[in-house]
């Protein structure tokens, strides 16, 4: 999804745009918002989705083919490296090495080169942690998603030697777990094929064929095991669902380790069965669409064991209506490409309109999570009910969280999104057991939350976490809280000089919380860590934390992500509703004349009064809730 929050201010963007806010682009919209809605029954925010796009590039190089619009492709990837070399999820918003892995990957697909190389090659080095791996970000912990794709970059795309390399790899060397499997960071407390996966490739592009120093056989041995009966691979001990992402990872990490499935004609066959004919290939058995991920992950793996496609011509047709007529790729056709995102934005909003009459049975069937898929594909009147249907369905029986796009993996805003818009139109929500088993597992050994399973912590997620579980009614108490707090503690900035002033600027001695122990004070960030200590049950630390938010109020109205800064949308929306949810005033007056300044003729918004450019579905929903809502439902960005 999104990328994540940098130290420096990309070139392309000015200082008061979102850090984190996948879609913050877009084009002009109806007022209605209906032109964003999706044939099957979402909404999409438009434009190319990066990681699709990556995967679509990618297998059409392994298949021999190529996008029919290589220029405009390559132009779209270009758009997100920033002055420091790095590349954004998005144009404009501030580089991380997941981006920029899949930047660079594709375009060197394309046939294009890097530019800035030796930019690139300084912010790659630089998110290198003092313990040999890499992090995102500049400031946030290492993960071995993180490091796997940092070593590539620098060993595939930049031809660079890794950095401190003994230090690489007894971190690598670290993640192997008594059961032999590698987790997602020296200490994690579960093993996952996919860690598996990152830490063989990340060893084998870091070291060549220097011999890793896991027990191996070991290693081995845990990645057969999730071999299931009906030959293809699950991620962990705990998964049942028997999927192509899993497999493939499975099949690469055996590969990287000189190693084969334990059956590999039932894993072969097994892949076979999720195409069906004439068609491209599905992640699970009895699901019904196609995407370019199952693709990308059939074909990876195919290959790996020396095999094609069966109907390599149908996988080349799927991809080639994947592709945007501006560039880029979605993951299935772009009218029926919904996102998590988008759909609740306009399910918070109403601008899809009033829920439609269906029949009570009906509405019960709706809740069967077993039935969500078929639901997801019938299709649905232009109301709220619809789009509802599509958020339920995105919470497969699969994955335990809600999915960005149907097919991937589960991420913690879009949950919380999902969630939040549901329990706002008053209509029926998701599984909360699921939800909550979900949430245990996702918190990392230091207490907090990432994105999706096994990335570093951050505010963002964490607060998601403890808002997820409030409005599911359940307790903070089901979490390691104490963890937790111990997580927000180390985002928390003291302004060095004795009392809650500092000057006002960040990195001067500014109090208040940070997106991770290592970033910069931010209004977001302390907005955020207030509501997490709130949901604790430590009123005295929240208002404290509540309190410093004044120095990021603006004189124009909203507030600021820094001090004297110009106002943003996604810092007023995080602030006001802090600000509700303490029980502290708001002016409402003066925050209508702020929105006002975002709000374009057609009455749409901006996520800055410098731009007034119509920004897509979740800037209309933020600035929509802040006109119109007595109490802001919790979104994070």
């Amino acid at each position: 999804m999104a990328a994540t929050t940098s130290a420096s201010t990309p070139a392309t963007v000015p200082a008061a745009t979102p850090a984190t806010v996948p879609g913050a682009g877009g084009a002009a919209p109806r007022p209605d918002g209906r032109d964003h809605l999706t044939t099957d029954g979402g909404a999409r925010q438009g434009g190319a989705d990066l990681w699709c796009t990556y995967a679509a590039v990618r297998t059409l190089n392994w298949l021999g083919g190529a996008p029919a619009r290589p220029a405009a492709t390559a132009e779209s990837l270009l758009s997100r490296q920033n002055r420091d070399g790095g590349f954004a999820w998005q144009k404009g918003l501030p580089s991380d090495v997941w981006a920029t892995y899949y930047s660079t990957q594709a375009l060197l697909d394309l046939g294009r080169g890097i530019p800035h190389r030796e930019a690139l090659l300084a912010w790659v080095t630089g998110i290198q942690h003092r313990s040999g791996g890499f992090a995102m970000t500049a400031g946030q912990e290492p993960d071995i998603w993180a490091t796997y794709y940092a070593t590539r970059v620098l060993a595939e795309v930049l031809r660079a030697a890794v950095p401190r390399a003994e230090a690489l790899a007894e971190w690598l060397t670290a993640t192997q777990r008594a059961d032999g499997g590698l987790g997602w960071y020296p200490g994690a407390g579960e093993s996952d094929v996919r860690a598996c996966y990152y830490g063989a490739t990340a060893w084998r592009a870091a070291f060549g064929s220097r011999a890793p120093g896991w027990r191996t056989g070991a290693l081995v041995g845990w990645l057969n095991a999730r071999q299931t009966a009906a030959g293809g691979f699950v991620f962990d001990e705990g998964s049942t669902a028997t999927c192509l992402w899993a497999t493939f990872r499975a099949v690469r990490a055996l590969d990287a380790l000189g190693a084969r499935p334990a059956r590999e004609q039932d894993c072969l066959a097994w892949i076979d069965g999720r195409q069906g004919p004439g068609a491209a290939f599905t992640r699970w058995e009895g699901y019904p669409d196609a995407d370019v991920w199952a693709s990308f992950s059939a074909v990876g793996a195919l290959q790996t064991l020396g095999r094609e496609p069966r109907d390599r011509a149908a996988v080349l047709e799927f991809l080639g209506r994947c592709e945007l007529p501006e560039g880029g790729f979605s993951y299935r056709e772009g009218s029926a490409a919904g996102d998590s995102l988008a759909t609740a934005a306009l399910l918070l909003t109403g601008a899809a309109g009033r829920p439609d009459a269906v029949p009570d049975e009906e509405r019960r069937d709706d809740r069967r999570r077993d039935d969500e898929h078929r639901d997801a594909r019938r299709p649905p009147g232009p109301g709220a009910d619809g789009l509802a249907r599509w958020l339920r369905a995105a919470h497969l029986p699969y994955e335990g969280g809600v999915m960005y796009m149907p097919g991937r993996g589960a991420e913690i805003r879009c949950t919380l999104w999902a969630v939040s818009a549901l329990a706002f139109a008053g209509l029926p929500g998701l599984d909360a057991g699921r939800l909550t088993g979900w949430l245990r597992r996702l918190q990392n050994s230091d207490g907090g939350f990432g994105y999706w399973h096994g990335r570093a912590s951050d505010m963002v997620s964490t607060v998601s976490a403890l808002e997820i579980l409030h409005q599911l009614g359940r307790p903070p108490e089901v979490l390691d809280t104490d963890a937790l707090r111990a997580f927000l503690d180390s985002c928390a900035a003291d302004g060095g000089d004795g009392d809650e002033g500092g000057s006002g600027t960040e990195g001067d001695g500014t109090a208040g919380h940070r997106y991770t122990p290592g970033s910069p004070v931010t209004c977001a960030a302390t907005a955020q860590a207030a509501r997490a200590l709130h949901l604790l049950g430590d009123p005295v630390a929240a208002r404290a934390a509540a309190g410093r938010l004044q120095r990021y109020a603006s004189r124009i109205g909203g507030y600021a992500s820094a001090p004297r800064g110009v106002p943003d949308l996604a810092s007023t929306y995080q602030a006001v509703r802090t600000r509700q949810v303490l029980g502290l005033p708001v002016d409402g007056a003066e925050l209508r004349r702020f929105t006002a300044k975002l709000r374009g003729p057609a009455g749409h918004y901006s996520w800055s009064p410098l731009t007034r450019e119509a920004a897509g579905p979740l800037a209309d929903a933020l600035g929509t809730l802040l006109d119109r809502a007595e109490r802001l439902p919790p979104l994070n960005l």
